[in-house]
């Protein structure tokens, strides 16, 4: 139930990423919110474009988020690990940076293996396509 658990938080947190990161969205509001983050700072901005920013900081948010509104039932990474330790409330810093670490680079990881597929992949192009009709033609 763990890994279940694991692999649901690494699939919502990679698909919230790219959308909020590279995804215009419903009446184009992950582009807005983008263009506003510009607005305030380059390095704000920086957040919202960024695959390794942006899921290092959700992970962050979600684990502070589990770890005081949740704290019995783990959902993110370190939580789930060691569900049912009882901990000092300090120790929301360690398991917030462990996860802010963990989401990051596993989001990161998982959006290299993408952008890399989508490049190695051959694109449509017009001469294979004219190739095509010449040999319809020829039958």
């Amino acid at each position: 139930m763990k890994w279940f658990i694991l692999v649901c938080y690494i699939l919502m947190t990679y698909g919230f990423s790219v959308i909020v990161t590279q995804g215009i969205g419903p009446f184009n509001v992950f582009f807005r919110v983008r263009l506003w983050a510009e607005e305030i700072s380059d390095n704000f901005g920086m957040l919202f474009k960024c695959m390794l920013c942006f899921p290092t900081n959700l992970g962050i948010v979600l684990s502070l988020l589990n770890w005081f509104l949740l704290p019995n039932f783990g959902i993110t990474p370190f939580n789930v690990i060691f569900e049912g330790m009882y901990w000092p409330w300090y120790m929301c810093f360690v398991a917030a940076l462990f996860d802010g670490c963990l989401t990051g680079g596993v989001c990161s990881f998982l959006w290299n293996i993408d952008d890399y597929i989508d490049k190695s992949t051959p694109m449509f192009e017009e001469q294979d396509f004219d190739d095509k009709i010449e040999l319809h033609d020829e039958l």
